[in-house]
């Protein structure tokens, strides 16, 4: 890594770490489970590259922290998907039929990809392939959800309406940097420069949602009627 690499990821890993402190301040984390796993486990591998990158900063480091990522982030998918349309059959009906077809499909692209463990086939294969499930999962959340004009936490709809763009633009690094072998990274340095600033970007804005202070839920007018207003007869 550059020094502005390594630059650009410090200021990623203290917002990362202000996000968590945020969703824990907030209790946000009782809400969604599974995203609070997601951030502390990022935060954790990033501090641990970080001090001792003589170790952690290793390919099969990144690539088994890659796996435990990917398997939380189907979880946030699917735990979002059961908080938001529980209390609606319908659409809970809709969904799991939709959540269920992503799934399959992704499984049998990893399968199709050979499943191979080398790194050069995980970061140009099968990351890319787990990548696309994950957004079209989180992309049918969003679809169904708009669809049935569902009541959504505005936490909730911050982190999902931001990160499918973030997951777009990291399923095309990994294809680029997958493409062009360790051997053209260097040529490839702008995608790595956006995929970090990306990042950070996404950090910043899930920051800014998760220290908000919760909304109040809208009352009808009538229940906004205060005793200093006439009553009508």
């Amino acid at each position: 890594m550059t020094t502005v690499q390594v630059w650009i990821a410090y200021v990623g890993t203290l917002a990362l770490a202000i996000v968590l402190a945020g969703v824990l301040a907030r209790g946000r984390y009782r809400t969604w489970y599974f995203l609070a796993l997601f951030l502390a486990a990022i935060l954790i591998s990033s501090v641990m590259i970080m001090a001792w990158p003589g170790r952690f900063y290793t390919k099969g480091f990144w690539q088994g922290k890659e796996t435990a990522l990917n398997f939380i982030r189907f979880a946030m998918a699917l735990e979002l998907a059961y908080r938001t349309f529980r209390a609606f059959p319908g659409a809970l009906a809709t969904a799991r039929w939709a959540l269920l077809f992503v799934l399959g499909v992704t499984f049998a692209a990893v399968v199709v990809s050979g499943g191979g463990a080398g790194y050069e086939i995980f970061l140009g294969e099968i990351q890319p392939r787990v990548l696309n499930g994950s957004i079209w999962l989180f992309t049918a959340i969003a679809a169904i959800t708009l669809w049935y004009r569902l009541p959504v936490d505005h936490f909730h709809k911050s982190v999902l309406l931001s990160y499918v763009p973030f997951l777009l633009i990291f399923t095309v690094c990994m294809n680029v940097l997958g493409s062009v072998g360790p051997a053209g990274w260097d040529r490839a340095w702008p995608v790595r420069y956006l995929n970090q600033l990306a990042y950070v970007g996404l950090m910043i804005y899930w920051a800014r949602a998760a220290w908000r202070s919760a909304e109040e839920p809208a009352r009808p007018p009538e229940l906004r009627t205060g005793l200093r207003e006439p009553l009508s007869v």
